[in-house]
């Protein structure tokens, strides 16, 4: 009896089975056959009175960033993906040691923020590391004719209520503290007048030339009575 009623009960579930492998959704953008376990990293260096910071990533030299920069400068450096341990060794001897997991086969920065007495890190994904702007996978992530920018804040105590591109006007419900940053804003492409509100009624002000099908991150950094911008490119 025991063996019947096995039998019945295999009968009833291969057909299910059978269904479930038939629902896969197999539209949408191609996606690699296999795995690579890596990632794409830069760290910025938005650490007031930090200086000169040098960087070492589980045990490897990865650098140096001046108050305001990144590194490396140029392309994104490859690492394994998984747990990391970084040391920043900020001019003065003062150091912090950050701990944080790179996510497999993404591109991100890790920005340091705060003070030298108090500071902390934050991790910002952008994309996966195989969507390029002139693949087929990474085509969608970079239309014609528009610049693209996230807005992150790492300033310790100025919040950002809005951002305006000429007459395109970007206003947060919630305002952007320490840490906080936007998905991708899309814009035409072309120079922009660009300005931060702040604390409610303060401005920061600027231009920039947004490439078409480039995308960017703009951050405002350093005290609120001293802020400061920096506009870096992703891709």
């Amino acid at each position: 009896m025991k063996h019947t009623y096995k039998s019945k009960l295999l009968l009833l579930i291969l057909p299910v089975i059978v269904i479930l492998s038939g629902c896969v959704d197999t539209s949408g953008p191609v996606i690699p056959s296999s795995i690579n376990y890596s990632s794409q990293m830069k760290i910025v260096n938005l650490v007031i009175g930090s200086g000169s910071t040098n960087f070492v990533l589980n045990g490897t030299t990865f650098g140096s960033a001046n108050f305001g920069e990144e590194t490396p400068a140029g392309d994104f450096a490859t690492v394994n993906s998984g747990s990391k341990t970084l040391v920043a060794n900020f001019s003065g001897g003062s150091s912090k040691t950050f701990q944080f997991a790179a996510p497999t086969e993404y591109k991100f920065r890790v920005f340091l923020v705060g003070t030298l007495t108090s500071n902390e890190s934050y991790l910002v994904t952008q994309r996966y590391i195989w969507q390029t702007k002139n693949s087929a996978e990474g085509d969608p992530l970079f239309p014609a004719n528009k610049g693209q920018l996230v807005i992150f804040n790492g300033s310790p105590d100025a919040t950002i209520d809005a951002v305006i591109l000429n007459s395109d006007t970007v206003s947060f419900n919630t305002p952007l503290s320490l840490g906080k940053s936007t998905s991708y804003l899309q814009f035409p492409a072309g120079s922009k007048n660009i300005k931060v509100i702040y604390n409610g009624n303060q401005e920061l002000t600027f231009t920039y030339d947004l490439g078409s099908r480039n995308r960017y991150t703009l951050v405002v950094y350093d005290q609120a009575a001293n802020l400061k911008y920096k506009v870096y490119l992703d891709d």
